[in-house]
């Protein structure tokens, strides 16, 4: 596994006062509990412009040279080296990019020349902040014979690119940007295996979290935040109970959005908070590389036999969950 996180840190002081956002740190620490993020954008820019215009943005972030496709390439350029495969050993690659910068080709393609890897039916599969879980699913489901050796999956976004910071903004204190990267083989054991448990997605609430195709994120808060709890408790206890879990056995990781949602859950289930593993309040919600960057940047903790159930959530409305286990 890899990730990675641009290069400019965005503190809670900045964006109060200096860009001018009205909640203060009181209000962060009881609503969000996210203290730094990163953004391809610099402290400059946004302090300027308060990114009231997301297409000047992304000529920005070029001119940076940090976009969605370099920091995927970056995290998927980590996970080959973790695992020790050649770029041309992979065989399909699979990405999602909630703000891509190009309309075509896919990010997968830019990806998968960057890196040098050859011919395959490289795609996207965006389900927003729940493409891990996607991923992981669409790999598990297809009969291994037909599976290529490797499999290379990249979730990378750059939200802060279409993050208002204007005066009465939430969104600014919760975006950051970041990319993860997984190695992923039938025939080859790695540090971790994989089991992906639930993939499904209620249309009925498609239009409660969006992105226009050169506008702001725009989420309906309160209903995300109800839906987001609820369906994240309930995969917790579906997948214990199926493994035949306690919640002292097992790691947990949940979709990144905020620290207090994640106390929330933890409250409602009973978890221990120490086998509750998240980075949010360090990088922010860095969408669908929340989940597997907390899973990366914690593997030298795990032992052989340890447990770990993941649970993430994203626009669509879409939901998805399994099982790992460190070898």
């Amino acid at each position: 596994m890899g990730w990675q996180l641009p290069k400019n840190e965005i503190s809670n002081d900045f964006l109060h006062k200096e860009v001018g956002l009205e909640r203060g740190n009181d209000w962060v620490d009881s609503r969000l509990g996210i203290y730094t993020r990163y953004s391809v954008l610099s402290r400059e820019y946004i302090l300027k412009t308060k990114n009231a215009n997301p297409v000047h943005a992304m000529i920005h972030a070029r001119s940076n040279g940090e976009t969605p496709v370099i920091l995927g390439v970056r995290a998927a350029r980590q996970a080959l080296n973790e695992a020790g495969v050649r770029p041309e050993q992979v065989g399909w690659v699979i990405a999602n990019n909630d703000t891509p910068f190009e309309t075509i080709p896919s990010t997968a393609s830019l990806i998968a020349k960057a890196l040098g890897v050859g011919s395959g039916p490289h795609c996207d599969m965006n389900a927003a902040c729940s493409s891990f879980a996607r991923h992981m699913k669409a790999v598990a489901d297809i009969k291994e014979e037909r599976l290529p050796e490797f499999v290379l999956c990249v979730q990378t976004s750059c939200y802060t690119v279409r993050t208002d910071y204007s005066p009465s903004s939430i969104d600014g204190y919760i975006w950051g940007d970041g990319a993860a990267a997984e190695i992923l083989s039938a025939r080859h054991d790695g540090p971790l295996s994989i089991e992906p448990m639930i993939y499904e997605g209620d249309p009925s609430g498609a239009e409660q979290i969006m992105i226009d195709s050169t506008g702001h994120f725009i989420q309906d808060g309160a209903a995300v935040r109800e839906f987001s709890i609820r369906k994240t408790c309930e995969m917790f206890e579906e997948m214990a109970q199926k493994k035949m879990l306690y919640a002292e056995d097992v790691y947990t990781v949940a979709h990144q959005a905020n620290f207090v949602m994640q106390d929330s859950i933890i409250g409602h289930l009973g978890l221990p908070a120490e086998m509750h593993l998240r980075n949010v309040q360090r990088q922010g919600n860095i969408a669908a590389a929340g989940a597997p960057s907390v899973v990366a940047q914690n593997r030298d903790r795990f032992h052989k036999g340890d447990k770990i159930l993941y649970a993430v959530l994203g626009s669509g409305l879409a939901w998805g969950g399994g099982y790992m286990e460190a070898r």
